[in-house]
């Protein structure tokens, strides 16, 4: 009777974190997420290949080594830094895939997760002290926030890092309340996983002793379930911190991005620019209500501020990290929650114990009517994915199956990762990076230097090192690297040795066409009988024809 009575009581909390989600799932919806290419961030088509790649080695029965089934993976699609970052990313939705099927779909329904969590998390903590309406609304509230959308509708690990940081602080105030063992696995697990999705939510590893030492419980750090809480985090980090230590600096650049000084300011204002204008009114009104009433301060309080200072404070000390917003999720949801109690604490002075039970609720609903909706509505429509059209009459070639291929110069991971929804038998293509064949950068992309000097060198490069298709894509009045102007005069060359098979012209004149180059070379030595090459293809948008 006992667990009826518990499950009926999180009824409610339920279907808030329902409703939250299927608002991301709209979010996502709304501006044709599932259907646009990787276009939201150079990171995106990485973490979406590597979990592809954990998918399709789940798929496998686990069959053989992992590293090496991950070298054999990157030789042939070769963009994602699984070990570069931590796993768990990875892992979840690499099971997830394999569950539902490989599609952007099912990836973007991680970051729509995610976002809900964070939001149903910002929710409990505001509820303890403004109510469950107080509550909803401030959920409402963040995954309005214009950031908050556009990373919804990525597949990015921000969002996940930032849900198990506040589910640790969630669950480090339950551990405090009740210091059990199972308190304390929980809040180590999330503290984990915080950590080996990104190495910038190492900072919840360290809530559970900071708050101990700020709010004087001195006697949980005796306590055996405190050390088994470290115990399990150890457990769950080092082993992978320890094996991919040489990778902690690939790439990476040696300078700082400037002095520890000038980098505080924008990182202390960077949270609030997270909110529009109004909002961001209201919220440091709150927060000064907060400061200068600190009899309401309690256990909850200074875990949100700890929250805060850790996601902040990481952030500042790492040498090449600026303040990017997408970085700072949990800041700014800490913000809110901080906000929310200032304001109940400032509503229930002003107005009395028995008015601020209503008066509350009402002031949150009025300001989530007056900010929600002008944030939700509006968003324009991302761009038409060509990729995918380009990248389907490829697979759908039994002519081209099994292929050595140039992908686009300028896109590289949107290709690719359109290769990995597509390709059924993956890895089934040699896919080649003119990033990585044809010059060498830093994995900022600095430090550029070309490994040809003219096109004809390239040419002759090419002639020792066959491909057989290239993917190309030109967009007007963007200023070319020295290889990608070399693969440009080598392909419009009048003797060029490679000839177009199909180009892609979207509705939006504005949006630049994509072709399908063969080389002709390929087929002048290949031993089959395959006629000559095609007449160039025109595959015009739907509505064109």
């Amino acid at each position: 009777m006992k667990q009826i009575t518990s499950f009926q009581k999180a009824i409610p909390s339920l279907g808030v974190a329902l409703g939250f989600l299927l608002l991301c799932l709209f979010i996502q919806r709304s501006v044709g997420a599932a259907d646009a290419a990787f276009f939201a961030y150079p990171d995106e088509p990485s973490h979406f290949i590597g979990s592809v790649m954990v998918r399709d080695y789940l798929a496998s029965g686990l069959s053989g080594n992992p590293y090496r089934f991950a070298q054999n993976y990157y030789s042939r699609y070769p963009f994602f830094a699984v070990g570069y970052w931590p796993p768990m990313f990875y892992i979840l939705t690499g099971l997830w895939l394999l569950v539902f099927g490989v599609g952007k779909f099912q990836a973007l329904f991680i970051s729509a997760g995610a976002a809900a969590g964070m939001a149903w998390l910002l929710f409990s903590l505001v509820r303890k002290r403004a109510g469950s309406i107080a509550g909803c609304c401030a959920g409402l509230i963040f995954l309005s926030l214009t950031e908050v959308q556009y990373w919804t509708s990525a597949v990015m690990v921000d969002l996940l890092v930032g849900f198990f940081a506040m589910a640790a602080a969630v669950r480090l105030l339950s551990y405090m309340d009740r210091p059990s063992y199972p308190n304390a696995i929980l809040c180590a697990l999330c503290c984990g996983c915080a950590t080996l999705t990104k190495y910038s939510g190492a900072y919840a590893c360290l809530l559970p002793l900071a708050a101990c030492i700020l709010l004087g419980r001195f006697s949980l750090l005796r306590k055996p379930s405190f050390l088994v809480l470290h115990a399990v985090i150890a457990g769950m980090v080092l082993p992978w911190v320890l094996w991919t230590s040489k990778l902690s600096e690939v790439g990476l650049p040696k300078e700082q991005r400037g002095a520890m000084v000038s980098r505080i300011l924008p990182f202390l204002t960077e949270p609030f620019r997270l909110f529009p204008l109004a909002l961001a009114v209201v919220v440091i009104i709150g927060l000064l209500a907060l400061l200068l009433t600190p009899r309401v301060w309690g256990a909850d309080i200074v875990v949100i501020a700890l929250l805060f200072a850790g996601c902040v404070g990481l952030l500042l000390v790492s040498p090449v990290v600026g303040a990017e917003r997408r970085y700072l999720f949990v800041a700014s949801a800490s913000l809110l929650a901080l906000s929310f109690a200032g304001w109940a604490a400032l509503v229930e002075r002003l107005a009395g114990l028995r008015a601020g039970a209503w008066a509350m609720p009402a002031l949150a609903a009025i300001l989530m009517v007056s900010i929600v909706p002008a944030q939700l509505l509006g968003r324009p429509r991302l761009p038409e994915n060509l990729i995918r059209r380009a990248v389907k009459t490829i697979v759908e070639n039994p002519a081209w199956a099994g292929k050595r291929i140039l992908v686009a110069p300028d896109l590289e991971g949107p290709v690719i990762a359109e290769f990995a929804i597509q390709d059924r038998h993956r890895p089934g293509y040699t896919l080649l990076r003119p990033g990585k064949l044809f010059a060498d950068r830093d994995w900022m992309g600095g430090h550029y230097q070309s490994h040809f000097q003219s096109e004809g060198e390239m040419v002759d490069y090419l002639r020792q090192n066959p491909v057989d298709l290239i993917v190309w894509h030109r967009q007007a009045q963007v200023p070319l690297l020295a290889h990608q102007r070399f693969m440009e005069e080598m392909l419009e060359a009048s003797d060029s040795s490679w000839h177009r098979v199909a180009s892609f012209n979207s509705i939006d004149a504005s949006q630049p066409s994509w072709e399908i180059y063969e080389s002709l070379l390929t087929l002048q030595n290949s031993e089959d009988t395959r006629p000559k090459p095609a007449p160039l293809l025109r595959l015009q948008h739907p509505q064109e024809q």
